[in-house]
């Protein structure tokens, strides 16, 4: 399995890291994509990813940070992108739910990030919630040649169409397996193309275990197994076809 989008730098998992990676790699997680979201983020998830062989990370700014976003800040992250460790461009994007920075302060982080994007050919992790309309305005509005993945996908089938017919990835996480706010996710799984599926954990957030509140790569299983029941398939066959999916859309290929 590759959990595509884990926030191993968080403070949640500060005291026992190294032994959740070790678990992780136990249950079968074979590569992790470390997810940043600012550039303390970025350096913290690249000193991590040097003692592990099959770690990696995402170079970006979140749209809740996009308060402390300098343009300048562009210069660093492309220095990082030249990692061959650093993956992908994100996580970035809008995110109106919360607002911990203003509408004004996202778009504009979101667009900065997005010029950066047409230097690079790494592909981009996006993340986008209760904004969709605004979010494809701004994507809209730019032409890529990488790959791109609605990262954590939480929205509907509309939603869900208006990702696929622009060829983007999708996403999917512990929240299919909450049974009051996956109710619209459970209701789009079958309408993803087999080759646009990953799976992710974004732990510690999203446990899809009801007793335990902290997630970890290692219940990428449970996300897994969710989806293949969704779909009708063995779960053998998401867990293969999502890793493949992964290595192709991380330009993983050896």
């Amino acid at each position: 399995m590759f959990d595509i989008g884990a926030n191993l730098t968080s403070n949640h998992f500060s005291d026992d890291l190294d032994s959740v990676i070790g678990e992780s790699l136990e249950a079968g997680v074979k590569k992790i994509c470390i997810t940043s979201s600012n550039l303390q983020d970025v350096r913290n998830a690249k000193k991590i990813t040097e003692k592990y062989e099959n770690l990696y990370y995402s170079v970006g700014f979140h749209p809740h940070n996009a308060k402390d976003f300098k343009v300048e800040f562009l210069k660093d992250m492309s220095v990082h992108l030249n990692d061959p460790k650093a993956i992908c461009l994100g996580e970035m994007g809008l995110d109106f739910n919360r607002n911990f920075s203003s509408k004004e302060e996202q778009i504009l982080c979101f667009e900065s990030q997005l010029s950066l994007a047409k230097s690079i050919s790494k592909p981009l992790f996006l993340h986008q919630r209760d904004a969709h309309e605004e979010f494809l305005s701004v994507l809209d509005n730019h032409k890529f040649n990488q790959k791109l993945i609605v990262h954590c996908f939480t929205g509907n089938l509309s939603e869900l169409e208006d990702y696929l017919k622009r060829d983007f990835y999708i996403g999917i996480t512990g929240w299919v397996c909450d049974l009051k706010r996956g109710e619209e996710l459970r209701e789009c799984i079958n309408h993803i193309p087999q080759d646009k599926l990953l799976i992710e954990t974004d732990s510690p957030y999203l446990s899809p275990r009801k007793k335990i509140r902290r997630n970890e790569p290692k219940f990428l299983i449970d996300v897994a197994e969710k989806v293949a029941s969704l779909r009708q398939e063995e779960k053998e066959s998401i867990i293969n076809s999502s890793y493949e999916n992964s290595l192709d859309f991380f330009n993983l290929r050896r």
